[in-house]
């Protein structure tokens, strides 16, 4: 079926209801359909929401206004848009909204704050008008794995405010609102851009991997980085400049539909590679997660495409040895593109995911026998080295420091086929560690990653391992060592015990304590979300706090 404005054609909420459960598997299709549904089409739209905590006339002014905007308010769209892949509960929106346009999303924003035709009495007699308040959650590829993506509705409220927030023309200088939250909607981006629209040519490519199926506004948001960031940084760093739809500082007038005047559209930083005028907006906006406004345009830099790639892996004794290797392969100033250090329990979930056998691999344009074999039980260190000359040079220097921390085993590939049977452990990481336990998916897994000055890698890491095997955790340590960020996966099942859940807990908050106190972060490139909001003080004191505090309601003054 085509689907557009929240229904299947000509069919209403029951029909929708019934085909949540297809929907789950062509999700990508009705994505697609979404995209190409025509105004030519008789659509019966059907919106559940319309009769939840939504006001009434909310989807309605929206279309009218907007009449070729997509909406959704099926159940497995709210739901899915309602979480990440993590273990935090679903929370899901009111509705999902699709826009295409900057000005979709400048109308969408200004009608998650209107006031209200109505007005209520307080106790003492007074007055009070009210203002409707929807909670807007921009929506990239729902990756996240912090709870980003959950919606929480702040509790209602009743404050004095300048009568000159309002549209309407009022008389009194000062006006005591009630502010009434009105659920929430998902404003679902990806009709805007994804990591293939980047423009770019046979000699330049856009180097940033995040190892998921990205698009640059979430990425932006978040701050993304992945394997590559030992050698292009993050996304903090490549963010040239951003165009975004900031919050309306003005209250919409209850019947003000069309001459209420666009929210801001703010154009930050510019295209070329070094600018000092005025403050770093474009970084403010890079890892805002989405509470500073909603991101429609990114300029991000380019690299030149590499004329050589080659692969390695190298065996280890132990987890504390083949850290020691990393930090000093980048004391030493060899330029690795990728360097990724995996723990001796991340190769058994590799091996487990093989099964007894070697598993046959094929690749596109490549007829030779290709197998991934079980590996040795030991951590192991997977580089990659890229340039346009040299690139055997580094590969040697490198497998001299390995060899140097009793490193084993080392291999090398060239070709793209053999480079990617080489990485396998890597690439299949994330779901045959969360397969180590029967009853775990993705939802049950918990996710942590946090990322220390190279100095205090090893020692950091060292005791992650230790501490997982002392109490019997499964948690698989993986990470991006040459930038001293890694992972945790910790999988969980509805069968384990409390105590197992409290040594859980207890060993993420080791980990982030640990890593603030060798000046490192709680986060190297999962976000802060809801999951990780209780270690900012901590990190920054409240003098931080209170700054990130200032900004947030100058930008956002009705914290939508």
């Amino acid at each position: 079926p085509c689907l557009s404005g929240g229904s299947v054609l000509g069919a209403g909420e029951e029909r929708d209801n019934a085909l949540s459960l297809a929907m789950r598997s062509i999700d990508r299709l009705a994505r697609f359909s979404r995209k190409v549904a025509t105004s030519s089409i008789t659509v019966t739209r059907a919106f559940s929401a319309e009769s939840g905590r939504l006001p009434d006339d909310f989807l309605t002014r929206l279309l009218a206004r907007h009449p070729a905007l997509q909406v959704s308010t099926n159940s497995y769209d709210l739901e899915s848009h309602g979480r990440g892949e993590s273990h935090h509960p679903t929370s899901p929106p009111d509705a999902v909204l699709f826009p295409s346009t900057v000005e979709e999303v400048q109308t969408i924003l200004r009608l998650c704050c209107r006031e209200s035709s109505s007005k209520k009495k307080t106790t003492g007699g007074d007055d009070v008008s009210e203002v409707d308040i929807v909670s807007v959650i921009p929506y990239g590829a729902g990756t996240s794995v912090e709870g980003h993506l959950n919606l929480h509705t702040p509790p209602d409220e009743v404050r004095e405010v300048p009568s000159s927030i309002f549209t309407t023309d009022i008389q009194e200088k000062w006006r005591k609102v009630r502010f009434r939250r009105r659920g929430g909607v998902s404003i679902d981006m990806r009709n805007f851009d994804s990591i293939s629209d980047v423009d770019s040519d046979a000699f330049c490519r856009f180097m940033i991997d995040p190892g998921a199926d990205a698009t640059l506004g979430g990425m932006t948001a978040s701050g993304a980085s992945g394997t590559a960031a030992v050698k292009y940084s993050t996304m903090k760093e490549n963010v040239l400049s951003i165009n975004a739809v900031l919050p309306p500082d003005t209250i919409l007038s209850a019947n003000d539909d069309e001459d209420a005047g666009a929210v801001s559209v703010a154009s930050v930083g510019c295209a070329a590679l070094k600018n000092s005028a005025g403050y770093n907006l474009p970084s403010l906006l890079t890892t805002s997660e989405g509470t500073l406004g909603v991101i429609t345009d990114v300029t991000v830099k380019l690299y030149p495409i590499p004329s050589y790639v080659v692969a390695a892996s190298c065996g280890f004794d132990d987890l504390h040895s083949a850290a020691e290797a990393v930090t000093l392969i980048k004391m030493e100033g060899i330029p690795v593109s990728r360097i990724e250090l995996l723990d001796e329990m991340s190769i058994l979930a590799f091996n487990k995911s093989l099964g007894v056998d070697a598993c046959a691999v094929s690749h596109e344009g490549d007829d030779r026998d290709l197998r991934v074999e079980p590996m040795a039980m030991k951590p192991h260190l997977f580089m990659e080295f890229a340039g346009h000359s040299l690139v055997r040079e580094d590969l040697s220097a490198a497998q001299s420091i390995c060899v140097e921390y009793q490193g084993t085993n080392f291999q090398s590939a060239w070709d793209e086929a053999t480079r990617q049977t080489l990485w396998a452990a890597r690439h299949r990481l994330y779901y045959s560690s969360i397969a180590l336990r029967n009853g775990a998916t993705p939802q049950s897994t918990i996710l942590t990653d946090v990322c220390v000055p190279l100095s205090a890698f090893a020692d950091v890491i060292g005791w992650v391992g230790a501490e997982v095997k002392e109490n019997g955790i499964v948690g698989p340590c993986f990470g991006h060592a040459g930038d001293g960020n890694f992972h945790c996966i910790l999988p969980l099942t509805e069968e384990d015990t409390e105590e197992y859940k409290a040594k859980v807990w207890k060993l993420i908050e080791g980990l982030s304590d640990r890593a603030i106190s060798c000046h490192g972060t709680c986060t190297g490139e999962h976000g802060v979300g809801s999951g990780k909001k209780k270690y900012l003080r901590r990190m920054y004191g409240e003098g931080g706090l209170k700054m990130m505090r200032a900004i947030k309601n100058s930008l956002d003054p009705f914290n939508m």
